[in-house]
């Protein structure tokens, strides 16, 4: 069995990686930001210089790495948002996965206490539409683990086991398991995957998966046709506004009123109004734009609907709403099990904690998948 085996999630709002070290049998959670850039080596120098040893941040909220022949850095999450920094929705995910994985891997074993040479089992879920390109993933993160830099620590790693699979199959593996083979081979089921950057659907049919689809109506549409018809919004602060808000658009919810800019009074009532506006007349679009897509590309024979993906818990109503006679699966009796065995305390907010553990779902099935086939061998 390997040193380290881990899920990894590259999601376009956050970084979400399960992983259980080798020697034990505790299951844990590591969350990082998605943003990346690349910077000269003098920026991170600079960087420790002007910090000057104050404050003692985890691997993870201060990560950089560099690969084996390369002059310059990459910077990765909590950092990277600090240099201001972009997720980079408009990058294939599978190229972007590269680095993210080198800084959570890092970021695990130097707060793990692993030595600089270990084993890695890996697997990662990837858009349907980019999954053909697994094996060049696969290639990449051989060669990168190989020899890496994480916070000028040096590493090789060696990829001991790798899987790859399209989002929202680890929800297709728990329905499997949990009902059994012989129930999911007689079900026609679509497992939809509302995402920040895209959204999939995945079509199951006496077992096996028989079509696929991904399209790029993320959460981040909503976020910016709000930005568009508002003024001086900010993209971070206003996607965790409007998420938080959900259908409570009104002038007296705290979050909203925490985005007004104006110091004015009468603009602030002004702008308050234009905002809730804005988010309202988005999210009608979202949604409709989303409909449009779901109408072309869903059987009529899908006998289960399993929705999963953090813009999948914004859209309850509307989800539940366009499936009045299908069965819809939410994994709640998964979340639990999430919120038990991670420990959740998502900063002792109760809305906070059921939303991650949402998001958590596909990867921690394809984990516990995963983990079962590593103990096997």
């Amino acid at each position: 069995m390997a040193d380290l085996t881990l899920s990894f999630d590259p999601g376009a709002s956050l970084t979400k990686v399960i992983y259980e070290l080798g020697n034990e049998e505790t299951i844990r959670l590591l969350l990082m930001e998605p943003e990346m850039i690349q910077l000269p080596q003098s920026s991170i120098e600079s960087y420790l210089v002007n910090r000057q040893g104050v404050g003692q941040a985890r691997p993870e909220n201060e990560a950089w790495v560099q690969c084996a022949g390369e002059s310059e850095c990459q910077v990765v999450g909590f950092l990277a948002r600090q240099f201001l920094a972009s997720p980079r929705l408009n990058r294939l995910k599978y190229e972007s996965t590269l680095h993210k994985v080198l800084a959570a891997v890092g970021a695990i074993a130097q707060s793990s206490g692993l030595p600089n040479r270990f084993s890695l089992a890996l697997v990662t879920p990837l858009p349907y539409g980019e999954y053909r390109n697994h094996p060049q993933l696969k290639a990449h993160l051989q060669k990168a683990l190989k020899d890496f830099r994480f916070r000028g620590q040096r590493f090789k790693v060696k990829l001991e086991s790798f899987n790859c699979l399209p989002e929202g199959a680890g929800l297709a593996l728990i329905q499997c398991q949990q009902n059994g083979v012989e129930w999911f081979q007689r079900q026609a089921i679509a497992v939809l995957m509302f995402g920040h950057r895209n959204t999939t659907a995945l079509i199951f049919e006496r077992g096996k998966m028989t079509a696929g689809h991904t399209t790029n109506l993320g959460f981040h549409q909503l976020v910016q046709q709000a930005i568009e018809r508002t003024s001086g919004q900010e993209l971070v602060s206003l996607t965790a506004a409007i998420y938080e808000a959900g259908t409570e658009l009104t002038p007296n919810n705290p979050v909203l009123q925490s985005l007004v800019k104006s110091h004015n009074p009468d603009n602030q009532v002004v702008e308050l109004k234009q905002l809730i506006g804005a988010i309202a007349t988005a999210r009608v679009e979202y949604w409709r734009r989303l409909q449009e897509w779901l109408d072309a590309v869903l059987p009529r024979t899908i006998t289960q609907v399993v929705l999963s993906g953090g813009a999948a818990m914004y859209l309850y109503q509307e989800l539940e709403d366009y499936f009045p006679s299908t069965p819809t699966y939410w994994g709640m009796d998964l979340q639990h099990q999430i919120e038990q065995i991670l420990g959740l305390d998502y900063r002792s907010c109760q809305s906070g904690k059921e939303s991650l553990s949402f998001r958590l779902v596909d990867g921690f099935g394809l984990f516990l998948k995963f983990r079962a086939t590593q103990s096997a061998v």
